[in-house]
């Protein structure tokens, strides 16, 4: 029997339209590939050491709790019943290692994202963004009242010509990433920093592929800078370096009270479980003493850009590489030579990323082996 569901058929039309141009994703394992793909920057995820560390830690934490305490979840809201001693414990340690007066915990970067600059911001407000900006940002920006400018990416010529049309008076945030997610490049922020000054703003950075990586004992890009206090607000997500979900917002204690009040999604998902923070707890103490996979990440990075030759490589200094082939089917088709030859890259199409600008995204970790490494560089520069 023929499904005429009227609402049924427009998915049905919305994936066809979808399929034809080219842009129709599906969900894919990668488990038997060698990994050029995942955010898994320090092999935490895969770390077995730490596997059995979260589990002792756990079974030590669960022997210390009565009859009557929540074990397996957490119960609701933070705001309600889900408030648990060891959520603070994480979140106050957490803000200590970021060199942050306080930290609040999320269930995902892109809660924190949301809830921090829809929260934030205010219809008297200006928010200037760099071009490149996350989706989780971006979604933040469309739910804020705020008026929006958008400056060319990583450009402080076009930056300053926007701010200059404002009154110093006006309340201005300015939202960069310390290391955007597509092109593996850095943000200005020291040059940032000595602009606010000038023009009487805040910053606002996206530390999701810095954190864990950069600074002492991972603790982000801003800290190894030594901006740390020039910046109102800090994102850490730890699905990435961290091998583990969730993140957090760094600031002061101020912000972290505004946000129990106003961002939505804080106050009203249930809290992560006792299993997901006390694991938190764990990695945060094994990212702390990562220097010995942080060198080894770096060195990978050295090493892989040291193979290239191809005019298409990308000039990342990051462990995000990108190689550019234009045009959907056109890097659709170069990905799937790839992962036939053994490599879990994936294509990153428009319109995540504008037209001429299809690439794949390469990710390096710091268990990457430098053979895996000559092999992918080789098939990818192959037009074999």
């Amino acid at each position: 029997m023929s499904n005429t569901n009227p609402a049924n058929n427009r998915l049905i039309n919305a994936l066809s339209e979808r399929k034809s141009a080219g842009l129709l994703r599906a969900l894919a394992t990668v488990d038997q590939l060698a990994d050029f793909c995942s955010n898994d920057y320090l092999g935490l995820a895969k770390n077995r050491e730490l596997a059995k560390q979260i589990s002792e830690d756990i079974q030590i934490w669960l022997s210390a709790q009565d009859q009557n305490s929540p074990i397996n979840g957490s119960t609701g809201s933070r705001l309600i019943s889900g408030n648990h001693s060891y959520m603070e414990d994480f979140e106050s340690k957490c803000a200590a290692l970021h060199q942050a007066p306080a930290a609040l915990l999320f269930s995902s970067g892109f809660e924190a994202n949301l809830g921090l600059i829809a929260s934030l911001t205010q219809k008297e407000h200006v928010i200037f963004c760099d071009k490149l900006l996350h989706a989780s940002l971006i979604d933040g920006l469309r739910l804020s009242p705020a008026e929006r400018r958008i400056f060319k990416h990583n450009d402080l010529t076009d930056l300053v010509h926007l701010l200059e049309q404002y009154p110093l008076e006006t309340i201005k945030w300015v939202v960069v990433e310390s290391i955007y997610s597509m092109d593996g490049d850095v943000a200005p922020l020291q040059e940032l920093v000595e602009l606010k000054a000038t023009y009487n703003f805040e910053l606002i950075v996206d530390e999701a592929h810095a954190g864990g990586v950069y600074g002492p004992k991972g603790a982000g890009l801003c800290v190894e800078l030594g901006i740390q206090d020039s910046i109102f607000a800090r994102v850490i997500t730890f699905g990435k370096a961290w091998g583990n979900a969730g993140a957090v917002v760094l600031g002061s204690e101020e912000l972290r009270t505004y946000l129990i009040n106003f961002a939505r999604p804080f106050i009203y998902s249930t809290a992560p479980t006792p299993h997901h923070v006390l694991s938190l707890h764990t990695a945060m103490s094994f990212v702390a003493k990562a220097d010995s996979e942080r060198i080894s990440l770096q060195a990978n990075i050295h090493h892989f850009r040291s193979l290239q030759t191809a005019a298409e490589w990308g000039d990342s200094q990051t462990a995000i590489q990108t190689f550019f082939v234009t045009g959907n089917q056109e890097v659709r088709a170069k990905a799937a030579k790839a992962q036939a030859a053994g490599f879990a890259v994936k294509p990153i199409v428009f319109p995540t990323v504008p037209k001429g600008k299809e690439r794949i995204r390469i990710t390096l970790t710091a268990s990457t082996s430098q053979e895996a490494m000559q092999r992918l560089i080789h098939t990818l520069e192959s037009n074999a």
